[in-house]
């Protein structure tokens, strides 16, 4: 994700999504990216959304800062990988938090 600058390409609401500020990384064991370390439904990484990049049909939520969690459970296991909630819901708060910037990213999968 950070090589990326971003996460996707995913299916969502482009309306939902461009209303959000933050984008929350969860550990699925069953995904595609394997975080070591992290167990299964986890967030590991908040980012702050910096634009949505069409793929397709598809989206990829790009970040320019990201801080890392480490959040148990913070994932119901839907089988949608996108949810869309609050950082309340998930006792976040961005302002408690180490941000850093992505390093630049490549587009070469959108």
């Amino acid at each position: 994700m950070l090589s990326e600058g971003g996460v996707g390409p995913w299916k969502l609401d482009q309306d939902r999504a461009s209303a959000c500020l933050y984008v929350v990384a969860v550990r699925n064991v069953n995904g595609e990216t394997d975080e070591e370390g992290v167990d299964h439904r986890a967030a590991f990484m908040i980012g702050k959304i910096s634009e949505i990049l069409e793929a397709g049909d598809r989206h990829v939520i790009a970040f320019g800062e990201y801080a890392t969690l480490a959040i148990p459970n913070a994932w119901g296991g839907s089988r949608n990988p996108v949810a869309y909630t609050n950082l309340g819901t998930l006792q976040i708060d961005p302002a408690t938090l180490a941000w850093r910037k992505v390093p630049a990213r490549r587009r070469s999968s959108v």
